[in-house]
């Protein structure tokens, strides 16, 4: 093995096939992108490729990021102990469970295998948090596992998290989900909402190299508009604040962003969040 690799790294090859480690994977890119150590070589160069000519997609996954971290206190501060997230990729650099006030349990779930052992391992003992296998596109199939049974029979008040995944899922999908969520969901449910890349600008050179590396990854890209997620996620709706963009949630305006950049994602930073209420 090469010296020169992570623990994180040596620690893959246990659980990977040898086609694996040769592949980039999506999760563990953007693990690259926050500055993360938990990725592989192929990670590496995909990602690093990815940012020679767009390196707007590392400043939009930090940002996102930074809006992540904010939300385990004030799910709390809102009066729920249970966070429940969809898609979560690798619990690395401020998830969710990294910023929970003392007594939140926080369940992740992935549809990669891989990444779910690999998860696993990195959380390791945890306190109050788990790491399941789940397809997010039918949701029931988390919220009816055992574990998460459990903590809602304890008298946890669940709150729900989509974050980022949304790049990666059809309208179709969006739609599908958020309306199986809204009917499963108790009144007051709170969903952590967020949808990157809104109105990215289609025409930029940076931006069709982008979304072409990812196609040939096999995970095409969905970029669509604002008024576009409005109609989707319906009947859940935004709290008082709305739709925030990533700059906005922050205050950064987009003066922190190049002109460039600007050209390439708009003036939101790479998108939107908002607390969705039922």
């Amino acid at each position: 093995m090469d010296a020169t690799r992570t623990t994180s790294e040596k620690k893959l090859t246990t659980k990977q096939t040898a086609t694996e480690w040769h592949l980039p994977n999506t999760a563990r890119m953007y693990d690259y992108y926050l500055g993360g150590t938990h990725n592989t070589e192929a990670d590496r160069k995909a990602a690093g490729e990815v940012d020679s000519y767009a390196p707007f997609v590392g400043y939009v996954a930090r940002l996102q990021r930074a809006c992540l971290k904010d939300i385990p206190a004030e799910l709390a501060r809102r009066g729920f102990d249970l966070i429940i997230d969809f898609a979560s990729g690798l619990p690395t650099q401020d998830h969710l469970h990294e910023n929970a006030p003392e007594g939140v349990a926080v369940v992740y779930a992935d549809l990669d295998p891989v990444i779910v052992e690999y998860s696993r391992e990195i959380l390791g003992n945890t306190p109050n948090v788990h790491y399941l296998y789940t397809d997010m596109r039918n949701p029931l199939t988390l919220l009816n596992e055992s574990v998460v049974q459990q903590l809602l029979n304890e008298g946890r008040k669940p709150a729900l998290v989509i974050w980022g995944i949304c790049l990666f899922l059809s309208d179709e999908d969006i739609d599908t989900i958020t309306n199986v969520l809204y009917d499963w969901a108790p009144n007051g449910t709170c969903l952590a909402f967020n949808v990157p890349l809104v109105d990215m600008n289609r025409n930029n050179e940076a931006v069709i190299k982008f979304l072409k590396t990812y196609e040939d990854l096999n995970e095409p890209i969905y970029v669509r508009s604002l008024e576009k997620v409005r109609e989707i996620i319906h009947p859940w709706k935004p709290d008082e604040r709305g739709f925030v963009s990533f700059l906005d949630w922050h205050g950064l305006g987009p003066s922190s962003m190049t002109p460039d950049d600007l050209d390439a994602v708009g003036p939101t930073g790479g998108g939107y969040a908002a607390y969705l209420v039922k």
